[in-house]
């Protein structure tokens, strides 16, 4: 396969394009959180299905979705129509992604044991799928729009702060309007309109995002036609893809993080809760808080990247991350994070914010540094593999809520929390011991783990004035 470049992708895509076509990450925001922060909790606490088997229903959609995304993936860099490679998939998988989130959280009361195990496991991975065969094309779009390297930046900001609000908008449907009753998260008849609303949303971000790709056809590059059989053609383009080591290094780096974090947001619920003992208005209003963040970390990162390396910009940003992470738990833990729930929410909610402004700024220079290693692939094998590259990146976010989710399930069940207890309603009083370990599994474990990711990041070469000096010899090329 061979592709063309368009002289336009050196320029700006105006901020209207930025605008129609960011709005289309609110489905990314929106998914991720409410499978991240909800769907373990309303399986076990809510329906009743142990850890252990929620965490293993994620888990097997996971799997599968393992292979659907390079597939999709490949597909899209290789699909030839009037209407482009990546329009067709967007707009597509759209409807059906809202259909499959809103029965996702529309499980009917009647169904238990393994019948439910079924209809959370083929319910999760078909979502999955379609999240896939929209994000794939969606994200290769802002990296084929432009080869500029500070106009990638700004196009991953918008995206990155549509997502935001789609994880804003899905915090704030479900703990602030449908989950605010008296019952709060126990409710399961309040998880219907839940998912229906967000569904409603997801329709019209979608169209928008579509419509947006359409309008920049001309810009996007164009394929000849690959001849050999498909399934040569895949083994082949995927080791290809995985020879390229500024690739293995982000996919290795962003899987640890997105793993990790889907522990931590799995159990988010859980430490807020019964670690902390909040209402559930504080718990939205800390669930929140990691999306204010953004407010200030997206433009300090835009502004930082025009005169900083994206791996160090990036890497500080992880530490920050780290940080936030696991010191307040290991504080409550020492006995010196004590005091009335007015303040223990302040506090949390400002280390809430500092968290969610550090963990846009990795969003963007991950997803930034990816868009620069397919130009780097390009000048290396002749060829561009943005639907393929990305898949990378998708794949690491669904397993926060796929392997993440079955860490988290499992971790439940070690520590011996009382599921059935806490589905029961009242207060819970925890053992000491199971309160110790509840804190330890939903901060510092996952922070410990996500320090690998920074550490992997260390390796990554491809710096602005060699991707400059690329991107000259590709123009020399063309």
């Amino acid at each position: 396969m061979t592709s063309s470049p368009q002289p336009a992708s050196s320029a700006s895509p105006g901020m209207g394009f930025k605008l129609a076509y960011g709005s289309g990450a609110i489905i990314d925001g929106m998914t991720s959180a409410a499978l991240t922060y909800f769907l373990l909790f309303y399986l076990t606490t809510v329906c009743g299905l142990s850890g252990t088997l929620a965490g293993t229903a994620l888990l097997i959609g996971l799997l599968v979705d393992g292979v659907a995304d390079p597939v999709i993936g490949l597909l899209s860099d290789n699909t030839r129509s009037r209407h482009g490679r990546r329009f067709p998939y967007i707009l597509g998988s759209t409807l059906p992604i809202a259909i499959l989130f809103g029965l996702l959280f529309s499980i009917p009361q009647g169904i238990s044991g393994t019948a439910l195990l079924l209809y959370a496991g083929v319910c999760a991975m078909a979502l999955r799928i379609a999240l896939s065969a929209f994000a794939l094309p969606f994200i290769a779009v802002g990296a084929e729009v432009t080869n500029d390297y500070v106009q990638r930046s700004s196009i991953v900001t918008w995206r990155i702060c549509f997502g935001m609000v789609g994880t804003f908008l899905a915090i704030g449907l479900g703990l602030g309007v449908f989950m605010s009753g008296k019952d709060g998260l126990l409710d399961r008849d309040a998880y219907v309109p839940f998912a229906w609303s967000c569904a409603v949303v997801i329709v019209v971000a979608g169209l928008a995002a579509a419509f947006a790709t359409r309008s920049v056809l001309p810009r996007l590059h164009q394929v000849k036609p690959v001849e050999g059989p498909v399934l040569r053609r895949f083994v082949r383009e995927l080791g290809e893809v995985f020879r390229n080591r500024s690739f293995v290094i982000l996919f290795g780096a962003v899987l640890v993080f997105f793993v990790a974090q889907g522990a931590a947001g799995a159990l988010a619920l859980y430490g807020n809760r019964y670690f902390w003992n909040l209402p559930a208005s504080a718990v939205q209003l800390v669930l929140i808080g990691a999306t204010l963040g953004p407010i200030i970390g997206a433009p300090l990162t835009a502004l930082l990247s025009k005169v900083t390396e994206k791996k160090t910009l990036t890497i500080i940003n992880f530490l920050v991350f780290i940080v936030s992470q696991a010191w307040a738990p290991l504080a409550r833990i020492a006995g010196i994070l004590e005091g009335p729930e007015s303040l223990l929410v302040g506090i949390l909610l400002v280390n809430s914010m500092i968290g969610g402004a550090a963990l846009v700024g990795v969003a963007i220079g991950a997803q930034s540094m990816m868009a620069d290693a397919t130009d780097e692939h390009e000048h290396r094998f002749g060829v561009r593999r943005e639907a393929l590259f990305f898949s990378g990146l998708t794949l690491a976010v669904k397993a926060a809520s796929g392997l993440g989710g079955f860490v988290a399930g499992v971790a439940l069940d070690v520590i011996r929390f009382p599921s059935a207890a806490a589905s029961a309603g009242g207060d819970l009083q925890l053992a000491p011991e199971v309160f110790r370990n509840l804190g330890l599994i939903s901060g510092p474990l996952p922070a410990v783990i996500t320090l690998i990711a920074p550490i992997i990041l260390v390796g990554y070469t491809l710096s602005r004035t060699r991707h400059a000096a690329i991107l000259k010899d590709l123009s020399a090329r063309q």
